[in-house]
C-alpha cells in the first residue's frame, strides 16, 4: 500500500473517532460546528504533505532523467555544470516550494503545481546552456584566429606555383638590394670560358684562350651602409683591391635599383619550401637565345649575371656571326622571415659559336661559358 492510501485511511479513522465522540456529547450546534472545522483543516493539511511529497518525488525523477539524457557526444553535461554544483542543486529544489505554495492555495489543483515545477526546471536548464554555448563560441573563436599567428609564413607560397613563386622571390631580392640598415656581405663568384670546338689550329687557340673570361673563384667581404658597399676582393690570382660603390652597382641588376625584374613567362620551374632560417626558393629559367655578344637574353639578364664580353676583348681575333644561347640559369635563394635574402646563388651556363677570323686566317669555334656566383647576407 502506498504512503498516500495509508495517510488517507489514517485520516478517515481520526475523523471516525471524532465523529463518535461528537455523537456521545450534547448536540450543542457551536461544538459541531467547531469539530467539524477541526476534523477539514487536518484532511487539508495531511492532502497538502501528500501533494508536497508526490510532486517531490516527481521533480526529483525529472532531474535525474534530464541529468541522464543531457550528455554531450563527450560525456560532460550540456549545460556545463556538474551535479554537486551549489546553483544546480538549488535550481533543482526551489521549485517545490513553489508548488507546495500553490497546493496550499487549492490543494486540488496537482496539474498546475507539477506543471510550474517543471517550467522552473526547464528555465533553469535554458539559463545553464547558453554558458557552455558561450565557452564553445570563445574556443572556436580562438581557434579559428590561430592561423593568423602564422601570417609571415603564409605569405610563402610554399609549392610549384610560378606566378607567385616569381613574385614572392622578386618581393625578396629587391627589398634586400633597397635595404637601408647593416648587411654583412660574401661573395664568391666569377666564370670559367674555353673553346671547345674550332678549325683553328692548337696555338691559336691557346692564344684565344687566355683571352676569355676565366677569373672563378674570385671572392669578396664587405659590408654594405644604407646603400653603400666597402670591402675587399680577392681575385684568383690572390691580388687584393677595394671596392666601393652602391649596392645598385654592386649586384646585379647592374645599374639598376632593382635585383630582379624577372616574369613568370619566363620561368620553365619553380618551387618554395620551409628550410632553416626560412624559405628557400629555387628557379630553373628558360633557354634564351641572342645574335651578337652586346645583345642582353629578357629573363637572364633580368635576374642573374650573363655573358660579360665584348669584341674588343677578343682582340685581335674577330668574332662574327656569333650566337649565345643561354642553356637556362638556376637561381637558388633563401628568404627570411622578415622578407629578406640570406643567401642568393646562381649558376649560368652558355654556349657561344660563330666565325672567328684571327689575321689572315678563318675558321669557326665554339665556346662553352658558365657563371656561378654566391652570396650570403647578415642583417
Amino acid at each position: 500500500m502506498s504512503k498516500e492510501s495509508k495517510a488517507e485511511k489514517k485520516a478517515a479513522k481520526q475523523a471516525a473517532k471524532a465523529e463518535k465522540k461528537a455523537n456521545k456529547e450534547p448536540k450543542n450546534p457551536e461544538v459541531v460546528k467547531s469539530v467539524i472545522s477541526a476534523v477539514t483543516a487536518v484532511i487539508c493539511v495531511i492532502a497538502i504533505v501528500v501533494t508536497s511529497v508526490s510532486i517531490t518525488n516527481k521533480i526529483c525523477k525529472t532531474n535525474i532523467e534530464i541529468a541522464g539524457s543531457s550528455k554531450s557526444a563527450d560525456g560532460s553535461d550540456i549545460a556545463g555544470t556538474d551535479i554537486a554544483d551549489p546553483a544546480a542543486i538549488d535550481d533543482g529544489t526551489a521549485a517545490p516550494a513553489d508548488a507546495a505554495a500553490d497546493a496550499t492555495a487549492d490543494p486540488t489543483d496537482k496539474d498546475a503545481a507539477a506543471a510550474d515545477a517543471s517550467a522552473a526546471d526547464a528555465s533553469a536548464t535554458a539559463d545553464a546552456a547558453p554558458a557552455d554555448s558561450s565557452s564553445s563560441s570563445s574556443s572556436s573563436s580562438s581557434s579559428s584566429a590561430a592561423p593568423a599567428a602564422s601570417s609571415s609564413e603564409s605569405a610563402a607560397p610554399v609549392g610549384s606555383d610560378i606566378a607567385k613563386i616569381v613574385a614572392y622571390y622578386n618581393n625578396a631580392a629587391n627589398a634586400t638590394k633597397a635595404y637601408k640598415g647593416t648587411i654583412k656581405i660574401t661573395c664568391k663568384d666569377g666564370t670559367n670560358t674555353k673553346i671547345t670546338e674550332t678549325s683553328f689550329p692548337k696555338a691559336a687557340v691557346s692564344i684565344a684562350n687566355d683571352l676569355l673570361p676565366n677569373d672563378y673563384p674570385k671572392t669578396e667581404t664587405c659590408t654594405c651602409t644604407n646603400g653603400q658597399v666597402k670591402g675587399t676582393k680577392v681575385k684568383k690570382d690572390g691580388k687584393k683591391s677595394d671596392i666601393n660603390k652602391s649596392m645598385k652597382d654592386y649586384i646585379v641588376i647592374y645599374g639598376d635599383s632593382k635585383m630582379s625584374k624577372l616574369t613568370a613567362a619566363g620561368v620553365a620551374s619553380a618551387t618554395c619550401a620551409k628550410t632553416n632560417g626560412g624559405y628557400k626558393v629555387t628557379l630553373k629559367l628558360k633557354p634564351e637565345q641572342v645574335t651578337g655578344l652586346s645583345q642582353r637574353p629578357a629573363s637572364h639578364f633580368a635576374c642573374m649575371q650573363v655573358m660579360d664580353i665584348t669584341e674588343d676583348d677578343l682582340k685581335p681575333f674577330t668574332l662574327e656571326q656569333c650566337t649565345v644561347k643561354y642553356l637556362g640559369g638556376t637561381i637558388t635563394a633563401v628568404v627570411n622571415d622578415k622578407g629578406l635574402l640570406t643567401s642568393y646563388s646562381a649558376v649560368d651556363p652558355m654556349e657561344m659559336s660563330g666565325s672567328l677570323k684571327w689575321t689572315a686566317i678563318k675558321g669557326t669555334a665554339t665556346l662553352s661559358a658558365t657563371y656561378q656566383g654566391a652570396y650570403t647576407f647578415a642583417y
